[in-house]
């Protein structure tokens, strides 16, 4: 039998947080070849560091003008097919930003083995910033924000859990599937935070084109950027082709992970506890959610605090022993 699908986002999934600022951060202080432009690297840094707060502050303030003008309102979209037209009318807020990150030139000069390093980097500083190890990367219970500026800490349990499900013994296949602006970066946040890490075996997310620094859209969706839930979906459905008889679970922890995780065959919600933004909305929705220690058989979506959670819960031998059938 060949092996099945097992699918993870990354900001906030397999961190603890949000990695676009940590990314941002550590790419304007990264080494780069002296300009002869009269400015030191000082100067370089400072202007740069102001110019994304700006972009920063401009995308909260234009994707909360968009939420507040779209119709129908929050409240009123109670069902799947409003919720993910509301989810796919976010593409001109994220479009308009990456392109904004683009010209502003955070990543120009900076190799594909440059951004991994920057992600070991920030994997680094969030171990040296967080005194719970626990052997996986830095990784505490809890914990929102990155600390130190450029760190990144990942989810408790995720060195076990990508040791296990990717073993040579087990049936799944790991990659993951992100909005983030460098697959590049991803790589090298899981390989510095697993020593299995190679069992990650594809990323499907965007990429920093060298040596302009421009983003650009993954393989698997003809480099259009992958910046919605649709677009998560559709890169989904691209990487399951030809698997109709294999199982795909999918392990994500924000609105744009929904439609991935109702049409997995298991969908996993990474929350802090059963409050989260998606929880809700999946309540709106008409969808239940239990917790990883409460879920039956029947249920398809379960939500967990984290990887050692999902390990201790058994859902994934769930999973594997139906998909053995």
């Amino acid at each position: 039998m060949g092996r099945h699908l097992l699918l993870l986002d990354f900001d906030g999934t397999i961190t603890q947080h949000d990695t676009l600022d940590s990314l941002v951060s550590l790419a304007i202080t990264a080494p780069r070849p002296q300009a002869n432009d009269g400015n030191d690297g000082d100067d370089r840094s400072s202007a740069l560091t102001a110019l994304w707060q700006e972009i920063v502050r401009d995308y909260v303030a234009a994707h909360a003008r968009h939420v507040a003008g779209y119709t129908p309102p929050t409240e009123e979209r109670t069902t799947l097919e409003l919720e993910l037209a509301f989810l796919e009318s976010l593409k001109v807020v994220e479009a308009a930003s990456a392109g904004r990150v683009s010209r502003a030139g955070f990543f120009s000069g900076l190799s594909g083995e440059e951004l991994e390093e920057l992600g070991r980097r920030a994997v680094a500083l969030g171990v040296a910033t967080h005194s719970c190890s626990g052997g996986d990367g830095g990784a505490g219970e809890n914990g929102e924000g990155n600390g130190e500026k450029g760190a990144v800490r990942v989810r408790k349990g995720l060195g076990e859990f990508v040791e296990r499900m990717g073993g040579e013994e087990g049936l799944w296949d790991l990659a993951v599937v992100s909005v983030n602006w460098s697959g590049r970066f991803i790589k090298g946040v899981v390989a510095g935070s697993c020593p299995a890490g190679d069992r990650v075996r594809r990323i499907v997310a965007n990429g920093i084109r060298w040596p302009d620094g421009d983003i650009e859209g993954p393989q698997e969706l003809g480099g259009e950027p992958l910046a919605t839930a649709g677009d998560k979906l559709r890169a989904m459905r691209s990487l399951r082709e030809g698997l109709e008889e294999k199982k795909v679970a999918y392990f994500g922890d924000s609105t744009t992970d929904l439609p991935c995780l109702i049409e997995a065959d298991l969908g996993v919600i990474i929350a802090g506890d059963g409050e989260s933004k998606l929880l809700k909305t999946l309540r709106r929705l008409g969808f239940e959610a239990p917790h990883v220690r409460e879920a039956g058989a029947e249920s398809n979506l379960v939500w967990a605090k984290d990887f050692a959670e999902v390990l201790r819960s058994g859902v994934m031998d769930r999973i594997q022993c139906e998909a053995c059938v």
